[in-house]
């Protein structure tokens, strides 16, 4: 944080030597996935509730002329309760390093500290909240691996109980074969599944061994898979294990931070961020002469029908 005393080296690491302009930021931060999901406003509470039907009239039935038409049916509603969680990053500038740091030229070391605080600060907790995002949480933080599993309580419904808010899971051998992607694809839109996912989710290092199964050049006694698109224009044209890649016409898309041993099918309009509070920056109380501020946002993962996606598990990372 801007500002602590120099003893923690903050400000003598950017006062200590004439340097370029600019700053190289060599930290990895994650701010690939949560574009990937629509965002729904929550309406108040504490939670998104959706209003889930899952049974139909039991009164459905044939007859033959002069029967009794017996006891009206229903259909059978439960609300689904997602939660939300709340995330903070704080801030803070002394005056002593705003005075030091806003001497001399601009284009030296004498950068904005307190400008590249805020604007860092909000990426590390995009980099937070996206780790929340691919976890395996089915209680607030919910995340991608905990909706997409065939076990377990979440939002407030238990698999258990309530089958149909399960989604299919398998578990295979410890190296990915396309036997497994075809078994899920088959299992999961078939009744009473029925999904119609459109992408397959799994990390790069396990598309890197899906493209050594369908074939990849140099090695042994292996079939090469020739992205026919590209042949017709440059000639033959190996993909490497960061090309795009599909199946069945339904992309593969390797996702940055994913657990390394899972394929997972995903039904992308089924799933959805509830946003409580969008990010907003609160000025803190001053403190001698340093300014502190929080920037929050409350917010969870959902999902509107979890059995639409699938996942397959156990694979060696």
């Amino acid at each position: 944080m801007a500002g602590v005393i120099s003893a923690s080296g903050v400000i003598d690491a950017a006062l200590r030597s004439q340097a370029g302009p600019g700053i190289v930021d060599t930290t990895f931060r994650n701010n690939e996935v949560l574009q990937l999901f629509p965002v729904r406003e929550l309406t108040g509470g504490a939670t998104y509730n959706r209003k889930m039907l899952y049974g139909s009239n039991s009164s459905v039935g044939r007859y033959s002329e002069g029967d009794t038409f017996g006891v009206a049916g229903s259909q059978s509603y439960l609300t689904a309760q997602w939660p939300v969680s709340y995330y903070k990053v704080k801030v803070q500038f002394t005056g002593h390093a705003r005075d030091q740091l806003r001497n001399g030229a601009p284009g030296a070391t004498f950068f904005n500290q307190l400008e590249l605080e805020f604007a860092k600060g909000m990426e590390d907790l995009v980099d937070y909240i996206t780790q929340d995002f691919l976890g395996t949480g089915t209680s607030a933080p919910v995340g991608i691996q905990g909706i997409v599993d065939s076990t377990g309580t979440i939002a407030g419904v238990a698999r258990a109980t309530y089958a149909w808010f399960a989604a299919y899971e398998g578990s295979n051998g410890t190296t990915i074969a396309l036997v497994d992607l075809d078994l899920a694809e088959r299992t999961s839109r078939d009744a009473n599944y029925a999904s119609n996912f459109d992408e397959f989710w799994t990390s790069y290092k396990q598309q890197q061994k899906y493209l050594g199964v369908v074939g990849s050049a140099g090695q042994s006694n292996n079939s090469i898979f020739i992205n026919a698109q590209d042949a017709s224009k440059m000639g033959l044209n190996l993909p490497s294990s960061s090309s795009s890649m599909s199946r069945n016409g339904r992309p593969i898309r390797p996702i940055r931070d994913l657990t390394d041993s899972i394929w997972m099918g995903i039904q992308r309009d089924t799933l959805f961020t509830a946003l409580q509070r969008d990010f907003t920056t609160i000025p803190l109380a001053k403190v001698d002469d340093t300014d502190q501020f929080a920037i929050t946002v409350a917010l969870g993962l959902a999902c509107d029908d979890p059995r639409r996606n699938w996942k397959m598990t156990g694979y060696t990372a």
